[in-house]
């Protein structure tokens, strides 16, 4: 796919009402093999399912409970699930949307033509959208631009905890949202039901699927770990013959600065969030009054299941059992897997960066802030070896780089500040400091700074996917500095595989993405070999030691998380949770930044430090009991 041509939609939008807008004709194309049916059929076709009706039957013989019982359960849970598409309510949707966008984003760019493209091929197979998931707009966002481009609006998978939303919840329902729980358990009932409900809208085609195949929002602009249930579903209409072929498209959506992003640090760092709730919502309008800058909507290539699963699964072994009876084979589920990380793979490759991930890259390494000169300069060299990596920069090519530096400082007001002296420094609470001041003090203004110091990172973390293979590479290379291609690789896969919760690697491409980023460290000079041995170049240095700063911080907190656990006695360490652990880890991080024996605020993370036992259960360093 080549560099995506966007055009800001909202653009003509604002020249004429809102309503004009709701009101235009809206007549997207239509699935070729969709047989029109109402939301309330859809919901009868679930039930009258082999699958739900062969689960009843078997739940009816293990347990005390009737067929008719368990059919009204089933119906409950349908009528809880199901969605509506109802023409007024999307309407108005669009009417709302139009107008809130409007006031909070400057711009929102598309890359209309692949959407053009793709509306053309909705008509010949069923569609998956797979959008990336950091924000409660994500799914606001596709359903705006596929109105704006007379696209099918999705039925998109959405939790349950927004169902109890008082009016909010019925007109997400109404245009287009389906209902399901966190999590099912071993309710055979409920999966079965569930599972049945997405497939009838693929087999029959109905309306394209929206889901997100992180399975929930990051807090830390990363991308997180697939979730393979929902997609494993929705995949398996294919597998077993029920459809020709589906295509997937991977979507990537990229903030200048997420509406969240206090709410995210504050959940980091261990405050619960807000119940999701329409008060909530009427009190949150205070966002309307400040700028969120612009968003960047890129549809990618879309990927044909059915290409590519050729030669890698054998789907004629689903015809010696009943369909709904299929069971995964081995090699479907590593399929199923594989296209999960393409997925967020490509998503990632076509993240827009903004000029305030490279600003919060340079200023997470200068705690103390920096002259504005200083920063413009680190921000252009660092925008330089990020575009050399494949990275698309949003940065404006005839204006001037400290014009386009103060442009981020000043949309982010809240966090940064530039000086009277053209210093920047973050915009820390107030601390007043006693002259004795006791340790539990010293920790509470810690927390309190750190909030700041989190939406810092945050913006950083946008940016690490573009730079995490050369940087494990260089990381290789510190210490003595030289040491063979095997060495390297030895340390290259230990760091891939102890930080794989952080990152999101393709499973069995360690040795293509070693051998792709050391050849490019070596085709820009970072590198150089002779006699077997690799070391880094002079002109290398500066480029391995920011990338060994902005990526030790992962380090110390697995470091910290060993050292808590260290300190535990393993019957208390068997009685633990992991959020227990995790607390815990983060009350020993906080004790050493208060102390100064730390810098890095990073390490107060709960999501990193939750990543990290994460980390050391898939190596074997810890075992999880389930109570």
């Amino acid at each position: 796919m080549s560099r995506p041509e966007y055009e800001d939609i909202l653009e003509g939008k604002r020249l004429y009402s809102d309503l004009g807008f709701s009101m235009e004709t809206y007549d997207p194309p239509r699935y070729k093999h969709c047989k029109p049916r109402t939301p309330e059929k859809v919901k009868e076709d679930v039930l009258n399912s082999t699958r739900v009706l062969s689960v009843i039957e078997q739940l009816a013989t293990e347990t005390d409970q009737s067929e008719d019982e368990l059919l009204s359960q089933a119906r409950a849970m349908v009528q809880e699930m199901g969605h509506n598409l109802r023409m007024r309510s999307i309407r108005f949707f669009a009417y709302f949307l139009n107008k809130i966008f409007k006031t909070l984003y400057k711009k929102i760019y598309v890359n209309g033509d692949h959407l053009e493209k793709l509306a053309k091929m909705s008509k010949d197979q069923p569609v998956l959208l797979l959008p990336s998931h950091r924000s409660y707009i994500d799914f606001l966002m596709l359903s705006y631009v596929a109105y704006c481009y007379d696209f099918p609006l999705p039925v998109i998978a959405a939790g349950a905890d927004f169902m109890a939303m008082k009016f909010v919840g019925t007109l997400l329902r109404n245009c287009g949202a389906f209902f399901m729980r966190r999590s099912f358990g071993s309710d055979r009932l409920y999966w079965a039901v569930f599972t049945e409900y997405v497939q009838t809208l693929i087999r029959n085609g109905d309306s394209p699927m929206e889901f997100f195949v992180e399975g929930t929002r990051s807090r830390t602009s990363k991308s997180l770990s697939p979730k393979f249930g929902l997609l494993s579903a929705a995949i398996e209409p294919f597998l077993i013959g029920s459809v020709y072929d589906i295509t997937v498209v991977p979507i990537s959506i990229s903030y200048d600065r997420r509406l969240e992003e206090t709410l995210y640090a504050r959940e980091l760092l261990g405050i619960p969030k807000p119940k999701e709730s329409t008060s909530g919502l009427v009190k949150a309008r205070s966002v309307l009054q400040e700028d969120y800058g612009s968003i960047h909507v890129c549809f990618g290539e879309p990927l044909s299941v059915r290409k590519l699963a050729e030669g890698r699964i054998d789907r004629s072994v689903h015809g010696l059992h009943p369909r709904h009876m299929s069971m995964f084979t081995s090699e479907e589920q590593t399929f199923v897997q594989h296209l999960a990380y393409q997925v967020i793979l490509a998503q990632q490759k076509h993240m827009v960066i903004s000029p305030w991930s490279l600003v919060a890259a340079v200023l997470s390494q200068h705690p103390q802030g920096l002259r504005l000169g200083k920063l413009v300069n680190e921000v252009v060299w660092l925008k330089k070896q990020a575009v050399g990596l494949g990275a698309f920069v949003d940065w404006p090519a005839k204006e001037d780089p400290s014009s386009v530096v103060k442009s981020a400082l000043e949309l982010h007001h809240h966090v940064v500040a530039l000086g009277d002296n053209a210093k920047v420094t973050l915009n820390l609470p107030p601390q007043t400091r006693p002259k004795m001041e006791t340790g539990m003090a010293r920790k509470h203004r810690v927390m309190e700074e750190a909030e700041v110091r989190l939406m810092v990172v945050t913006g950083t973390n946008q940016l690490l996917h573009v730079f995490v293979r050369v940087a494990l590479v260089l990381m290789a290379l510190s210490g003595d500095g030289t040491k063979t291609r095997d060495e390297m690789f030895r340390i290259f896969m230990f760091l891939r595989r102890t930080l794989e919760k952080d990152f999101i690697f393709m499973p069995g491409q360690d040795k293509q993405d070693f051998d792709t980023a050391v050849q490019y460290l070596c085709r820009v000079h970072v590198l150089e070999e002779e006699g077997g041995s690799v070391r880094v170049s002079v002109s290398g240095k500066k480029l391995q030691s920011f990338l060994y700063e902005m990526f030790s911080p992962f380090l110390l907190g697995y470091w910290i998380m060993c050292q808590y656990l260290l300190t535990v006695s393993s019957d208390d360490a068997r009685g633990s949770t992991t959020q227990q652990l995790t607390r815990g880890a983060q009350d020993m991080a906080a004790t050493l930044l208060s102390n100064g024996h730390a810098e890095r605020f990073e390490i107060l993370s709960l999501d990193m430090l939750g990543n990290s036992i994460t980390s050391f259960v898939s190596v074997g360093a810890v075992k999880r009991f389930k109570r």
